[in-house]
C-alpha cells in the first residue's frame, strides 16, 4: 500500500466530461488498494481569486463534486488545503533550500508565453476551418458562426493574457511549486497520479527534496514517484480537439438538462446528410464521446447506424442517441450532488474528518524536520 495525493483547485468552474474520465475516476481506480488523498487547493486559489465569500463557496462546491462522484463513504481523504496548520510553515522552510534558479525555471512568465503560443494556434487553426469550410459549403450557417464564435472567443483570450499578465503576477504564483512539493512530501506521500505533461512539476518536487537533504546531509524526505495512467485518452470536446474550459468546447458533467442538450447538439459533425453516404463512425466526434459511456451492445447498434445507407439516419439523430446515454450515465452524479447540496454541514464534517487525519500525518513529519532544521 502506498500513500498517493492529488490536489484539484477550487476555480468554481463544474468539472467536465473531460475532468471525469481523464483524472477524477482514474483516481478513484488508482486510490484502490492504495492510501489515498485529495486536498482542495484554496490557499493555491489565492493567486487569481480574490474574494472571501466566493473562495469559500467555490472550495465547498469541489468538495460536493468530489463526494458526488466518489460517494459519501470513499476510502479516499478528501480535505480542505487551509486546513492544514503546517502546511504554509513548511513551504517557508523548503523555500529557504530552493535555488532561484529552479523557481525561475517555473516562472509565470514563460507559462504567459506558452498559453499566449497556444492560444494564437488556436486562432490560426480555426481560421484555417472556417476559410475551408466556407469555400466548400458543406456545413450548415450554424455550424459556421459556431466556429466564428469560437474565434472570437480565443481572440479575447489573447488579449485578456496580455492585459492581465502584469497585473495577476504575484510571488504566490511564483512560488506555487514550493506548496506544491509541501503538499506531496508533508505526508510522506510516495507517489503521485499525474498526465504525461505533468511530469515536470512533480520533477520540481523532487529538486526541492533533493536539495533539502543535501543541504541538511540526511534524507528526511522521499522523492515521490509518478503514476501515469497509460489507458487515459484524451475526450474530443464539441469541437473535435481536446476538451477543456480554456476552449469553451467541454460539456459539464452537473450542468442542467437545456445546457446539457445544447452542448451536445454543438458538436461538429460532417455533412453528409440523413439519407446519403454511409459514415465513418470513428471520425466522427459524436461517437467518439458516444462508445466511452454507452455499453457495448449500444456502441455496435450505433456503429450499425452509422455503416449503413438510406435508413434516415443522420448527424442531428446520433445526437440525440449521445444525449440519451450521457443523460443516464450521469445521472447518479446529478443526484447525489443534489442531495450534498442539501446538506452542507455534512459536506464539512467531511472535509474537518479529512483535515484531522492528514494534520496528524503532517505534524509527525514536521517534528523531525524542525528538528533537523533547528526551529524545534
Amino acid at each position: 500500500m502506498k500513500k498517493i495525493i492529488t490536489g484539484v483547485k477550487s476555480t468554481g468552474s463544474s468539472m467536465h466530461l473531460g475532468n471525469l474520465m481523464g483524472a477524477v475516476l482514474p483516481f478513484g481506480r488508482t486510490a484502490v488498494g492504495n492510501d489515498a488523498a485529495i486536498f482542495i487547493a484554496d490557499l493555491h486559489s489565492l493567486t487569481s481569486v480574490k474574494d472571501g465569500k466566493t473562495l469559500r463557496e467555490q472550495t465547498l462546491e469541489v468538495a460536493i463534486e468530489y463526494l458526488a462522484i466518489y460517494g459519501v463513504d470513499t476510502p479516499i481523504t478528501i480535505f480542505r488545503q487551509s486546513d492544514i496548520r503546517g502546511i504554509t510553515e513548511l513551504m517557508w522552510i523548503l523555500t529557504n533550500v530552493t535555488p532561484y534558479s529552479l523557481m525561475n525555471r517555473a516562472h509565470s512568465f514563460k507559462d504567459f508565453q506558452q498559453k499566449r503560443e497556444q492560444a494564437i494556434a488556436d486562432l490560426n487553426y480555426l481560421k484555417g476551418k472556417h476559410d475551408a469550410f466556407s469555400e466548400s459549403n458543406f456545413l450548415t450557417k450554424e455550424v459556421l458562426e459556431s466556429i466564428d464564435k469560437s474565434i472570437h472567443e480565443r481572440t479575447i483570450i489573447i488579449q485578456k493574457l496580455a492585459e492581465d499578465f502584469s497585473e495577476n503576477l504575484n510571488m504566490g504564483v511564483f512560488n506555487y511549486p514550493i506548496l506544491m512539493a509541501a503538499d506531496i512530501i508533508g505526508y510522506d506521500c510516495e507517489a503521485v497520479p499525474v498526465g504525461k505533461d505533468q511530469i515536470q512539476h512533480l520533477e520540481m518536487t523532487r529538486d526541492i527534496v533533493r536539495a533539502f537533504n543535501k543541504t541538511y546531509g540526511q534524507e528526511v524526505f522521499r522523492e515521490p514517484e509518478a503514476i501515469i495512467d497509460e489507458a487515459v485518452a484524451a475526450l474530443p470536446g464539441i469541437d473535435g480537439r481536446k476538451m477543456s474550459k480554456s476552449y469553451d468546447n467541454f460539456i459539464g458533467i452537473f450542468d442542467d438538462e437545456k445546457i446539457l442538450k445544447k452542448r451536445v447538439m454543438s458538436i461538429v459533425s460532417g455533412s453528409e446528410g440523413v439519407d446519403e453516404k454511409k459514415k465513418n463512425p470513428d471520425e466522427c466526434n459524436i461517437y467518439n464521446l458516444y462508445r466511452v459511456f454507452a455499453t457495448p451492445e449500444q456502441t455496435v447498434a450505433l456503429r450499425v447506424k452509422y455503416e449503413s445507407e438510406n435508413i434516415g439516419f443522420g448527424y442531428g439523430h446520433a445526437k440525440t442517441e449521445l444525449l440519451s446515454v450521457l443523460t443516464e450515465y450521469l445521472r447518479p452524479y446529478r443526484e447525489a450532488r443534489e442531495k450534498l447540496l442539501q446538506n452542507p454541514a455534512f459536506v464539512e464534517a467531511k472535509l474537518a474528518e479529512g483535515a484531522h487525519i492528514m494534520n496528524a500525518r503532517l505534524e509527525e513529519k514536521m517534528g523531525v524536520v524542525k528538528e533537523v532544521v533547528g526551529v524545534n
